[in-house]
């Protein structure tokens, strides 16, 4: 894995809570929820380098995905898959990113939890012949959990006129009051990658909101789109929402 990849998708700092400002006291787990980087400081021989970019996380239900702008590549950088605590530690096992499924990667991360969200850090990170530490910076969202909580992966995409979208793959994840959507398909033989985060919230009658925070799309932050949602059990999910003027359904199963 290249290290634009693991140096988002791991960290090993000791797993603390804080209790005040001089002292902290020992936490087992992180509660779930919505994150939004604050920062990231590289070092390496002693030279600092501090990035801000828009960046959301979301832990739920043993799932977890990130997605964001590469700031090098100007191309989305997005990470997927499933969590498990042990002996202290959050084990996260990527299972998608923005080119498509992964198996095999485990990554072992301690995680220092802060009174507003929490820290990820990985010491001595070498890649190309450079060696850093890491630091991220991350600030817990106000959000309640839904019943859509989870990660999703997307089975079928039909438009009202009955047609289906070619080569249109997509993952996408709902936790603390937030979703991430990660897509891909097909423009004039061109493989097109896009991502989006923001916040959502569900009315009286059920009918789904969501706000655009970023996006590799123009124009997304601030926009609201009205959608709904149907849960068929547990594991799959209908997602119907209107687009140019036309009726579009997504059908999505729990991963």
């Amino acid at each position: 894995m290249s290290f634009k990849s693991l140096f988002l998708s791991a960290a090993i700092i000791s797993l603390l809570g804080c209790a005040t400002e001089e002292e902290v006291a020992v936490t087992t787990e992180l509660t779930d929820g919505a994150f939004l980087l604050g920062d990231v400081t590289l070092t390496e021989k002693g030279e600092v380098t501090v990035l801000k970019r828009a960046q959301m996380k979301i832990y739920s239900n043993d799932r977890y995905m990130f997605a964001f702008m590469h700031e090098d590549t100007t191309k989305p950088d997005v990470g997927a898959g499933l969590t498990e605590w042990k002996d202290g530690a959050l084990i996260e096992s990527p299972i998608f990113n923005q080119d498509g499924p992964l198996e095999g990667l485990h990554f072992s991360l301690d995680i220092e939890e802060t009174e507003g969200g929490f820290l990820q850090s990985i010491e001595g990170l070498e890649s190309n012949g450079h060696v850093y530490d890491m630091v991220e910076t991350w600030d817990r969202q106000q959000g309640s959990p839904s019943a859509f909580d989870g990660l999703w992966k997307l089975q079928d995409r039909v438009s009202e006129e009955g047609g289906e979208i070619a080569e249109f793959s997509e993952i996408k994840m709902f936790g603390g009051g937030h979703f991430i959507f990660s897509q891909s398909f097909m423009v004039e033989g061109e493989m097109q990658q896009h991502f989006g985060f923001g916040e959502f919230s569900i009315d009286a009658e059920g009918v789904v909101t969501e706000t655009g925070i970023a996006s590799s799309f123009e124009d997304f932050a601030g926009t609201q789109h009205k959608l709904t949602m149907e849960l068929i059990g547990e594991n799959e999910l209908n997602q119907t929402f209107l687009w140019d003027g036309k009726s579009i359904t997504q059908s999505y199963i729990r991963q």
